[in-house]
């Protein structure tokens, strides 16, 4: 099997999100006061063919921006460190709300099932139900 091209290689390892899927999980796991959130990722191919993504994250509350020290390798990290660098500013934000985002979409994209949806829980409870009265 020979070795992919870097600019397909690029296509691959930028393809975890996409632009609009990053930015919809950065503002989910945002759950502080009304925010503008800016994501952004972006790729440059290096002198060996290595490609490096960095993602960035800023969320912008009432004039005061919000944002990770440095754009990071791992969009999970650059949504953690915008919120943690929010979190140390003193604005009222959920973290475990954030983590639980993370973790979640984390888990997603590794393939892990989600949790029971509502139509299976409500469909379990009346079964149950049923067998109760039998």
């Amino acid at each position: 099997m020979g070795e992919r091209p870097p600019a397909q290689l690029a296509y691959i390892l930028h393809a975890m999100f996409t632009p609009q899927q990053f930015s919809q999980f950065a503002a989910a796991a945002w759950s502080g006061p009304a925010a503008i959130v800016q994501a952004s990722a972006s790729s440059c191919l290096l002198a060996q063919g290595h490609l490096a993504v960095y993602y960035s994250v800023t969320y912008s509350v009432g004039g005061a921006m919000f944002m990770g020290p440095v754009c990071g390798t791992c969009p999970f990290e650059a949504v953690a460190a915008a919120i943690a660098a929010a979190a140390a500013a003193g604005v009222p934000v959920c973290r475990y709300q954030a983590q639980r985002t993370i973790a979640r979409t984390a888990a997603a994209l590794c393939g892990v099932p989600a949790g029971p949806s509502f139509t299976c829980r409500a469909r379990r409870h009346r079964v149950a139900r049923r067998l109760a009265h039998v």
